[in-house]
């Protein structure tokens, strides 16, 4: 009768372990508290010095001093270091970024947009220089760059008021071409309810980007949905649309390859971290979440040291930074 109390209590054990075990916090390769902004609203990923390692573009405010910036990070010995910081945005916000290849010559860009201007800047001597200006009356609310028709060439997707309703407000991603002379729309999705997170890239590997938006109210469980481009109809078509994916609202989405291929990233604020992949029309998770002590905010995914394996960049609310591996 010990034996089997013993063995009872034994498999309750075990039991109740497995999803903490499954959800326990991954082994960090660097962390950071209280780090450079009081608040951080956007990480972003891409190699814009040219070093072949990537470096980390952060969107944050410290509201102390009235400012928001961007900052450029580079990854020397064991810690990220700034190597450039923005004029001041506070005026023209609120501000978006993104990286991407936007013109035909296909230089990498850090790309800004405020409330008043698109900022492009570019690398040059090794210094981040602006290159161009444009004004612009967009109203824009979100922004993500990636190739939608496989050219070699970025457009700019820019979420912006569809359909005002009486409770909510009805969004579109629009889609615009970048040339000498400013922004070209040439395309738009339909009404996507109100987004809350964007983001773009290659999740089926054919060399063309998908969109992907979460949409809902609040903090609740939302809809899902994964656009691609018609060339021929010149607007972003639904090819999926997921209802309660999450449990809660993905505050931050990227798409990038790892050991399984492309894979969406999503961030929550309980922490969690998930890993989806496109698999015959359905998004299908690779794993259990990863769980994280702060509520997250922000996730990129990029080759911080130049050694050919990719790290997962997290940003735990408000300023707390997790480094972890890929795979």
């Amino acid at each position: 009768m010990r034996f089997l109390s013993k063995l009872t209590i034994a498999l309750v054990l075990l039991i109740t372990t497995i999803p903490l075990a499954w959800s326990a916090p991954p082994p960090y390769q660097y962390t950071a508290e209280d780090f450079l902004y009081e608040t951080w609203f956007k990480v972003e990923a891409a190699d814009l010095l040219g070093t072949g390692a990537s470096q980390l573009v952060v969107l944050g405010r410290d509201y102390i001093e009235g400012r928001l910036s961007l900052q450029l990070l580079s990854w020397e010995g064991d810690k990220p270091t700034s190597k450039w910081e923005s004029p001041n945005l506070l005026a023209e916000g609120p501000a978006m970024v993104s990286c991407g290849r936007p013109l035909p010559s296909g230089e990498p860009m850090l790309i800004v947009l405020t409330q008043d201007h698109l900022y492009l800047y570019t690398c040059q001597d090794e210094k981040i220089i602006l290159s161009s200006q444009f004004k612009h009356s967009l109203s824009p609310l979100e922004l993500s760059v990636a190739d939608l028709d496989g050219d070699g060439q970025d457009e700019l997707l820019v979420v912006r008021l569809g359909q005002r309703q009486p409770t909510y407000d009805e969004q579109v991603v629009e889609v615009y071409r970048l040339t000498e002379a400013g922004l070209v729309k040439i395309g738009s999705s339909g009404l996507l309810g109100q987004i809350r997170s964007l983001t773009a890239g290659d999740l089926d590997g054919d060399s063309c980007a998908e969109v992907v938006t979460d949409s809902g109210l609040s903090s609740r469980a939302g809809v899902f949905t994964v656009l691609g481009w018609d060339a021929d109809r010149q607007e972003l078509v639904t090819r999926l649309r997921v209802d309660n994916l999450l449990p809660t609202m993905a505050f931050s989405m990227a798409i990038a390859v790892g050991g399984d291929g492309p894979l969406l990233y999503t961030a929550d604020g309980w922490g969690r971290l998930n890993r989806f992949q496109l698999v015959n029309g359905q998004l299908v998770p690779v794993s259990e979440h990863s769980s994280f002590p702060k509520g997250l905010v922000g996730v990129t995914v990029g080759d911080l040291n130049g050694d050919g394996r990719g790290e997962i960049i997290a940003v735990g609310h408000p300023n707390n930074l997790y480094v972890v591996s890929l795979n």
